[in-house]
């Protein structure tokens, strides 16, 4: 049965810019119960999904935040078509259902006729639907995640996750952290050749199949790896906490990873990143993050026009990889208009035939 309530408003006053997401939910109370969990407190706790709002909204709440007036409950259908009160037969209007679609990246039957995308696509949401990784402490920062990410089994239930800034291994306790931090990592930056170096920005470029140096230190599940491998790998599983449809896990090989870092005297802080491999389709981008703490900066402008730079120089003309994420397309949209923008503006004493 999936429970369908109505949630009060946030209460959480965290000052992480990733929060600001949570000040949305004050007027998006409508919600689908989809799991709940026992604390060690003895507590329970119920992760919700804000009907017609994007999974990175989704988030686990305690019993009073939910109405206690709330009495709608429904068999969700096979096709995963969720119900919503005040309607006659309870069922998502088209319009609702497209816009949920939308967000949630459902495949339509008209988009492809490929029944094992689409079967796959569902196994998809439906193992990376529960969020159970509510925060991470990533150097100074302690951010909200978005999405599910498939950490190994003892860690991707936790609640709260401390990960390395430098060499991104990820830990169950505060205590492990910091004596890692303190004494054990010997990795400041990130394990790649600096492309780039203006003020304090830094950019690595890191090979995910090469350099086979023994590791230096073994996690659980992993076995032994190279330390680029590992790196690419954890790289990929923190950026899966704010990425829904990123499927890129352990198979790093055949990418290259390009990490954005700020400096400082203690080491060269990641700040995001982008991925590319070779393609038929000469895509310059597979995918691109800036972290949370980060956002807003114009990081993701950059990453986005050292990706195209990147591709002059090996003489390709491509696009990123389809399809885009909401945000990702709105940071192309954004990029987009500046570089049209200043175009025109170099160019604001001739005609439009001339420009062309």
């Amino acid at each position: 049965l999936s429970q369908l309530v109505t949630i009060s408003k946030c209460a959480d006053t965290m000052g992480s810019s990733v929060r600001n997401f949570q000040i949305l939910l004050m007027s998006l109370d409508p919600a689908c119960i989809l799991e709940t969990r026992l604390l060690e407190s003895g507590d329970i706790e119920y992760f919700v999904h804000y009907l017609e709002c994007d999974r990175r909204l989704d988030e686990w709440v305690t019993i009073d935040r939910i109405e206690q007036n709330s009495k709608f409950t429904s068999s969700s259908p096979p096709d995963g078509v969720l119900k919503i009160p005040g309607q006659s037969d309870g069922r998502l209007t088209r319009n609702q259902k497209r816009r949920y679609d939308e967000m949630n990246h459902v495949t339509s039957e008209l988009d492809t006729a490929d029944s094992i995308t689409q079967r796959l696509e569902k196994e998809h949401q439906k193992f990376t639907r529960v969020k159970f990784i509510d925060h991470i402490r990533f150097g100074k920062y302690e951010i909200g995640t978005w999405y599910f990410s498939p950490y190994p089994e003892e860690y991707r239930k936790l609640k709260y996750l401390w990960i390395c800034e430098f060499c991104l291994k990820y830990m169950k306790f505060e205590k492990t952290w910091i004596r890692h931090m303190l004494h054990e990592c010997r990795q400041h930056q990130p394990p790649g050749r600096e492309i780039y170096k203006k003020d304090n920005i830094r950019v690595f470029e890191v090979d995910g199949d090469q350099h086979k140096v023994p590791i230096l230190f073994r996690i659980e599940t992993f076995d032994y790896f190279t330390i680029l491998q590992l790196y690419c790998q954890n790289l990929c599983l923190l950026a899966k906490l704010f990425l829904d449809h990123k499927t890129l896990y352990y198979d790093v090989a055949p990418f290259l990873f390009y990490v954005l870092c700020e400096v400082d005297t203690t080491g060269c802080h990641i700040v995001g990143y982008f991925s590319k491999r070779f393609s038929v389709e000469n895509n310059n981008l597979a995918c691109i993050l800036t972290l949370p703490p980060f956002q807003r900066r114009g990081y993701g402008k950059f990453l986005i026009s050292l990706s195209y730079e990147l591709a002059k120089i090996e003489n390709l003309i491509g696009s990123p990889e389809k399809p885009l994420s909401d945000l990702g397309r709105l940071s192309y949209k954004s990029y987009w208009e500046k570089v049209i923008f200043n175009y025109l503006l170099e160019y604001s004493d001739s005609s439009i035939e001339e420009i062309r």
